[in-house]
């Protein structure tokens, strides 16, 4: 009987497993795993951690007895794949009691995932109560710690880094009721996210509780005399605490391939093809550890994320089954990924903040001549109790008007419009394709021209100059130029007085045409309201008068708030006049 060996479980390896078993009962399935776990849900470690999991059960998505059981395989926990001889095909394995065994493979799955970053911080080796947070016995350890300490809501914890898991672990820790502190190198959290588009979350969480130090490393850890300790940062900051988690990122797990001499890509990750086979035909990679082709680059990319991964996995478990049962590799029934985008979400206190495709800023680095467009919008029908506001910002090739990328910041309803637009990139539809989507729409779920058309009626009415306009941060270049626009606001005088642009005069749209000749003919204007609808029915007014030196600003006060805002500033709107739409729905 032929042998396929799978090293690694959890979402790869264990996709992988259940779908070689699905495919053929002919073959022997061998599942090396180095944990005591087969298959867990790494992504709700955070939510464990806090209490909103609150069985420890919970976090297996299945066990042992369930593949041994279900579907046939042999599982070997708490074993270690020590070598790969590609050559003679064998595994070098050593057994929880150190018993070293040679595994012969017939095909051989990789699936080592990803391992977290340890930086070389000074005093590390020394200090005490420092983890990550990636594995059940990593968050077994951490509440172990927690509970040996005993200070209840006088534990001080810190947590270095803020992406995704950092994010949620010191939302956890902090609704636990520690005395939370995150530090991030950056000058923002979320870094795979434009930083006007993170501001509302960054918000959420320091007015939750949770405080903030961004744009500092942390550089030393140290121990006074009492045993207090402390993290130094960069910028000179020092933070007490009794328990540090580490959350710098992940690394492709792939020392195993590479000792092997198997080929690794620019990312760092093991080279694969569309089919997860890597340099050597016998074996596949799957998971954090390969590389898998970027949607919008079409170009091999690592992302470390649960979807791909276990996409990969059962692409991976097919198509080695298939080799083994002699199936030709053309055989149309083999899985082939078609790409990835990065498709992500993270919940801050309340806020939500989703990601798809290319930021603006990975998109311009790529070279791409590109635009976005904001939109501001109710999750559901704005007349119907309860809707919650977001924001969304689209990225597209200016030539082509071809989908990019999309991020989305505020309540409900963010991860939905994060998905249109996913679909609709990974379908190869553009900025006209979103005027055309059709939605479902009753008043609780959605809106008759939802957040996401109306974004692609704004970049549609840009591309084709029926709106010219300009984004935030373009409005504070022009303001700093030699050259400065006039700006005009255009929403009541109520709310000019409530708080506006130093540099702006106040024409409400109801006066605008009365008062048209109050605004130049030459040089630029730029045109604001709240969220950009009001200004563009403006611009629409003056457009069609003569005036050619218009043009409006994209998410108006709101999205120039969140563009030069600050934690500290706390200037930025309650969203409590949401209202980029008229009576009628209409933009």
């Amino acid at each position: 009987m032929k042998r396929l060996v799978i090293v690694g479980g959890v979402a790869a390896g264990a996709s992988a497993a259940a779908k070689a078993r699905r495919t053929s009962e002919d073959i022997e399935i061998v599942m090396v795993e180095a944990g005591p776990y087969v298959s867990f849900a790494n992504c709700g470690l955070p939510y464990y951690l806090g209490g909103e999991i609150s069985e420890r059960d919970s976090l297996f998505v299945s066990n042992a007895e369930t593949f041994i059981r279900r579907f046939n395989i042999d599982v070997r926990l708490n074993t270690r794949a020590e070598s790969v001889d590609l050559e003679q095909k064998k595994v070098q394995l050593v057994a929880p009691d150190g018993q070293s065994e040679s595994l012969e493979y017939d095909r051989l799955i990789l699936a080592t995932g990803a391992e977290a970053v340890m930086p070389a911080i000074k005093g590390i080796q020394s200090a005490e109560g420092i983890f990550t947070l990636k594995t059940v016995p990593d968050v077994d350890d951490i509440t172990d710690r927690i509970g040996s300490l005993g200070k209840g809501a006088e534990l001080k914890a810190l947590v270095i880094g803020g992406g995704y898991i950092g994010l949620e672990t010191a939302e956890q820790l902090n609704t636990r009721g520690c005395d939370v502190t995150l530090v991030e190198l950056a000058d923002q959290v979320i870094p795979v996210m434009d930083r006007e588009m993170t501001l509302t979350a960054t918000r959420a969480l320091v007015d939750s509780g949770v405080k903030l130090i961004l744009g500092e490393a942390v550089i030393e850890f140290r121990r006074d005399d009492s045993g207090v300790q402390r993290a130094i940062t960069s910028g000179g900051s020092e933070v007490e605490f009794d328990l540090c988690i580490l959350s710098v990122g992940v690394r492709p797990s792939v020392q195993l391939a590479k000792d092997a001499g198997l080929a690794m890509g620019d990312s760092g990750a093991i080279q694969v093809d569309g089919y997860q086979k890597t340099s050597d035909s016998a074996v596949y990679a799957a998971g954090d550890n390969s590389e898998t082709i970027h949607a919008v680059l079409g170009r091999p990319v690592c992302i470390p994320l649960a979807g791909p991964a276990n996409k990969a996995g059962r692409a991976a478990g097919l198509n080695a089954a298939y080799d083994l049962m002699g199936r030709s590799d053309d055989d149309p029934g083999r899985l082939r990924l078609t790409g990835v985008l990065g498709t992500s979400i993270v919940r801050v206190s309340g806020v939500s903040a989703a990601v798809t495709g290319l930021t603006e800023r990975q998109a311009r680095r790529e070279g791409f001549d590109c635009k976005v467009t904001y939109m501001a919008g109710p999750d559901h029908a704005s007349y119907y109790p309860g809707s919650e506001p977001m924001h969304l910002k689209i990225v597209w090739e200016k030539e082509s008007g071809r989908l990019l990328g999309a991020q989305c910041c505020g309540g409900k309803g963010v991860d939905k419009r994060i998905d249109i637009i996913a679909t609709a990139i990974q379908g190869g539809m553009g900025i006209s394709d979103l005027e055309q989507l059709d939605l479902c729409y009753a008043p609780p779920f959605g809106s008759a021209k939802d957040v996401a058309i109306q974004a692609g009626f704004a970049a549609n009415n840009s591309r084709k100059g029926v709106m010219p306009e300009i984004t935030a941060g373009e409005l504070f270049e022009f303001l700093e130029s030699d050259d400065p626009p006039v700006v005009v606001d255009v929403r009541s005088p109520r709310e000019y007085e409530e708080g506006h642009l130093a540099e702006a005069v106040n024409v409400p749209l109801s006066q605008i045409r009365e008062r048209r000749n109050e605004i130049p003919t030459s040089g630029r204007v730029a045109l604001y309201c709240l969220g950009g609808y009001r200004s563009y029915v403006a611009l629409r007014i003056l457009m069609n008068h003569g005036w050619d030196n218009i043009c409006n600003v994209q998410g108006g006060y709101e999205m120039i708030n969140m563009v030069r805002g600050t934690v500290e500033e706390g200037d930025a709107p309650e969203h409590t006049c949401l209202t980029p739409f008229d009576a009628a729905g209409n933009a």
